[in-house]
């Protein structure tokens, strides 16, 4: 009977990540490796980094993987006056209730774009980490929980890579919590590159 259960749940699963499958590859016409590696990391419980040129379909890829999966989408474009509380969210006195109430910011979606991610200093990108490796963040020396799905689709500029972290490379996938050297994954024929980094459970 365990057998038969399990059977059904993997055949059910299947189906699933198939027609999640189907929809991505529907509004990202011609790239179905990418397409394979974005749904290989978010099965790893992972993140991706994908570096491309600009206005090639990675910001409709990841609204297509929100809406497939049934979850909340958010946009960050990293610049380098970005903060660290515009990624984590911020308390602000109500004068309402005279108490300080958390303004969450786009990490407490399930799906997010973190755009030309090489843009931000080292103190955001850090803030960011956090949540990737922990599925939390620090606001105000009080931890908050992201959601159990939560996935960053990262891009980079084809500028300099300002922060090793994102620049570098390892032939294997690591499980640490430092996430300084994801697996790379290289795909020449759409010249697009990708790090997969499993997340602790």
């Amino acid at each position: 009977m365990a057998t038969a259960v399990l059977s059904t749940t993997m055949t059910e699963d299947r189906a699933a990540i198939e027609r999640i499958r189907h929809r991505l590859e529907g509004v990202l016409k011609g790239k179905p490796e990418v397409v394979q590696r974005v749904l290989e990391c978010l099965l790893a419980r992972g993140h991706i980094l994908l570096e491309d040129r600009p206005g090639l379909g990675k910001t409709t890829l990841a609204k297509a993987l929100a809406v497939a999966l049934g979850g909340s989408f958010a946009r960050l474009q990293c610049t380098p006056d970005l903060l660290p509380s515009d990624i984590t969210g911020f308390s602000i006195f109500d004068q309402k209730t005279r108490e300080f109430a958390f303004r969450p910011g786009p990490v407490f979606s399930e799906i997010l774009l973190a755009d030309e991610i090489n843009r931000a200093t080292p103190r955001t990108q850090s803030a960011l980490l956090e949540a990737m490796a922990e599925r939390q963040v620090t606001v105000d020396g009080q931890r908050r929980p992201l959601t159990d799905g939560f996935f960053v689709i990262a891009t980079h500029s084809e500028q300099s890579v300002s922060s090793r972290a994102w620049s570098s490379r390892s032939s294997r996938p690591t499980t640490s919590r430092k996430l300084s050297s994801p697996a790379s994954i290289s795909m020449s024929s759409s010249q697009t590159s990708m790090l997969c980094s499993p997340r602790p459970r």
